[in-house]
């Protein structure tokens, strides 16, 4: 039964990233499994993916701001990019990707967030997934998907 689930959610993950990538991953078990994981579940979860997909997120966008704005100041570029990296921006593009319909929560957890804790469940899944990405493609490819999400 546990077998026949996990296969059921490697698949449901698998369509999941093929709508943002092109390709699959060999990991697809492990590591994104771990980044749609809630921290309700137990350990392992998303929180240490996001801390680096957070990290990862950051570097993509101020790189961009970087290239794309060479008349821009330090403060300028600063400004700019925090708007970008806020919890808020990342929560609608999971939104609009529905990716909490892919996160996996403990049994104690309800399932119905208060709506100002979905918007940091959806952020911290969508971190922890360029986390996972970072860590299976590395930058370019991580790079390319935000590109194709029009984060930058």
């Amino acid at each position: 039964m546990q077998e026949a689930m996990d296969d059921r959610r490697e698949k449901e993950i698998k369509e999941f990233l093929n709508t943002i990538s092109s390709s699959g991953t060999e990991k697809i078990k492990l590591v994104y499994d771990e980044a749609l994981t809630h921290s309700s579940s137990g350990l392992p979860n998303n929180q240490e993916l996001a801390f680096l997909g957070d990290s990862v997120l950051r570097l993509i966008i101020r790189e961009h701001n970087f290239n794309e704005h060479p008349d821009w100041n330090k403060r300028r570029l600063t400004v700019e990019s925090v708007v970008a990296e806020e919890n808020e921006y990342f929560a609608r593009v999971a939104s609009n990707l529905n990716i909490v319909e892919y996160i996996k929560f403990g049994k104690t957890y309800d399932n119905r967030p208060k709506d100002k804790e979905i918007t940091t469940i959806q952020a911290e899944a969508f971190e922890a997934l360029f986390g996972a990405l970072y860590l299976d493609h590395g930058l370019d490819k991580a790079t390319e998907i935000a590109k194709k999400l029009q984060i930058i």
